[in-house]
């Protein structure tokens, strides 16, 4: 289900963590709204957002990132187990839950590295 994050034509979006040339989390809002934003993450990840509410540093974002994707796994391997599908089907792409998984096992990684985080200190 799609949700517009950012209501209006102009946004604002400011990098606030980057992985270079890997993973990028930043904020982002319509423009001239004060206060409140969105946390995204981008690159070599599923692109996805987050309240602000959620995570005060990126650091955090990152964390509450890898738990969102981990539950959306196991919701993934939920309808899976209800919903098998047949032996001889065709072969399918690989399991979207494992790929979420093998994202969020890696990004929270990076968040229990504190080297990679000095400046969020």
């Amino acid at each position: 289900m799609a949700r517009e994050v950012v209501d209006g034509l102009i946004v604002e979006a400011k990098p606030a963590w980057v992985l270079p040339f890997q993973i990028l989390i930043g904020k982002v809002r319509a423009q001239g709204q004060s206060g409140s934003f969105e946390w995204f993450i981008c690159g070599e990840t599923p692109t996805d957002y987050l309240a602000s509410s959620i995570a005060t540093t990126p650091r955090d974002a990152a964390k509450n990132f890898a738990m969102k994707w981990q539950l959306a796994a196991e919701r993934f391997k939920q309808r899976a187990e209800q919903n098998p599908t047949p032996s001889n089907s065709e072969p399918q792409q690989e399991n979207p839950g494992k790929q979420l998984i093998d994202h969020a096992e890696a990004l929270y990684g990076l968040v229990e590295d504190d080297r990679l985080w000095l400046q969020d200190s």
